[in-house]
């Protein structure tokens, strides 16, 4: 693991395929998560004792890929060339081996919920919603003074939205969705 010369992050290199590859592991403000796990650089292949180059780095800051020389200089410090095209066109930078253990931004958060025992499936989550309440009809009848259950069903829906059209002139009808009911018409305005 390696500190870029901002000090913001730390990539680290592996060997992909034969060649070097570099990720982003660490971010020193944790707002800019989004570059974590980045690969940014690639393919570059050993020419010599401590020494890789033929490869490339990105530099997230300009979106712009570059070809890179990688070198070890001591056992603490990378010098890192970017170039284009020619070595004479190149920036050079010092990168350094963190002195402390950095905490990656690329492991999964762990979190305190429990997990299901084995074999029993999670439970979906619970969603209410609510309808509005109906307004009950100023019917004096005997049918109207009839106990009503607490559960009414599609069928007493729709008597109470036409009882509620009658005696009004030129009443619209709307469809309303209503959860666990269905679309019902109901007078609208």
């Amino acid at each position: 693991m390696w500190i870029d010369h901002t000090g913001r992050g730390a990539v680290e290199i592996t060997e992909c395929a034969g060649r070097l590859c570099g990720r982003i592991v660490w971010l020193k403000e944790t707002g800019h998560k989004s570059v974590c796990g980045t690969q940014v650089i690639g393919n570059a292949k050993s020419v010599g004792k401590d020494t890789w180059d033929g490869g490339w780095i990105y530099d997230p800051d300009q979106n712009a890929k570059y070809s890179v020389e990688l070198r070890i200089v001591g056992t603490d410090k990378l010098r890192v060339m970017g170039y284009m095209g020619s070595k004479l066109f190149s920036e050079t930078f010092i990168w350094k081996r963190p002195t402390v253990d950095l905490k990656r931004c690329d492991t999964p958060a762990t979190t305190a919920t429990p997990s299901p025992a084995a074999g029993d499936p999670q439970p979906a989550p619970t969603v209410t919603t609510k309808a509005p309440p109906l307004e009950q009809p100023t019917d004096t009848s005997a049918e109207s003074k009839k106990p009503k259950s607490g559960n009414q069903g599609m069928g007493d829906i729709e008597k109470i939205a036409r009882q509620m059209m009658n005696g009004k002139p030129g009443g619209k009808q709307c469809t309303a969705n209503l959860p666990y009911v269905g679309n019902v018409k109901i007078p609208c305005g």
